[in-house]
């Protein structure tokens, strides 16, 4: 399989054979709408987004769009990331509020960014080629992730903490909390209280280790409901609720519909 593809188009962002990918997508001119972790979001002109494809949809763009998009495959990406705290912290901020908007003194800076690495990747006579690849990724994970750290105010965290973040949000991106949806659950698989888990969750990403929790869990009950092979019983009952209306008003609590309701949809 190619680890990285680049193209100046979306025309292939939402296929199936690209779910395996990161994107990063620079914006030479005209706009992008889309929906990405169900809230809307433009990619401007001059601007760059991270996306992760299955939280995306409703991609729009403009008739005058242009743009440069580096596809990566995600295990060679995160083979190349470079070992730091930092990167566990702006991949899940920029999951949830993908796109980073430089100031205008960065905006050459990030054309070139992409510019150069297509340059970079063209040359696949290089004797190293897959060395040439993972350097060039790496370099570009670090430049965009520095401009997105200097269009925020974060704090810096542990490595401690890093790891515990990165372990907890593996344990959900295996769909643990098909089964266990407690933080109480994934703080004693972490060897940690459930505050101190939450405390860790706040600080690298904003957001609580319920919030995580719930924001996994809700997202893979709302693609289940949509592609219509399960009814919500059955959904209810792989996700270990302990009943149908429970379900329900964890379904209305946070997807704002009732089960049967998105599965019309």
């Amino acid at each position: 399989m190619e680890y990285v593809i680049l193209e100046h188009n979306l025309d292939n962002l939402l296929l199936p054979e690209r779910k395996d990918y990161r994107e990063f997508i620079y914006c030479k001119e005209g706009s992008c709408s889309f929906i990405c972790n169900e809230a809307p979001f433009t990619l401007k002109k001059g601007c760059c987004a991270v996306i992760i494809t299955r939280f995306l949809r409703n991609v729009e763009v403009s008739e005058d769009f242009d743009c440069d998009i580096i596809y990566i495959d995600s295990n060679f990406l995160r083979r190349s990331e470079p070992n730091s705290s930092y990167i566990i912290q702006a991949t899940l901020e920029l999951s949830m509020s993908p796109i980073i908007e430089p100031e205008e003194k960065d905006q050459e800076l990030c054309r070139l960014l992409f510019y150069n690495f297509g340059l970079r990747i063209a040359d696949r006579k290089h004797k190293f080629y897959k060395e040439i690849l993972s350097v060039s990724t790496r370099m570009l994970t670090l430049d965009l992730f520095n401009l997105h750290a200097n269009t925020k105010k974060n704090e810096n965290m542990s490595r401690s903490g890093a790891d515990i973040m990165s372990r907890f949000i593996k344990m959900l991106q295996d769909k643990e909390y098909r089964n266990n949806r407690e933080v109480a659950y994934y703080a004693a698989k972490l060897n940690v209280v459930p505050k101190y888990l939450s405390e860790i969750c706040n600080k690298t990403s904003g957001f609580s280790a319920s919030y995580w929790i719930n924001r996994f869990t809700s997202f893979d009950i709302n693609q289940l409901l949509h592609e219509g092979n399960m009814t919500p019983s059955d959904i209810s009952k792989m996700f270990k609720f302990s009943s149908t209306s429970y379900f329900n008003r964890y379904v209305k609590r946070y997807l704002g519909a009732f089960p049967n309701e998105l599965r019309k949809q």
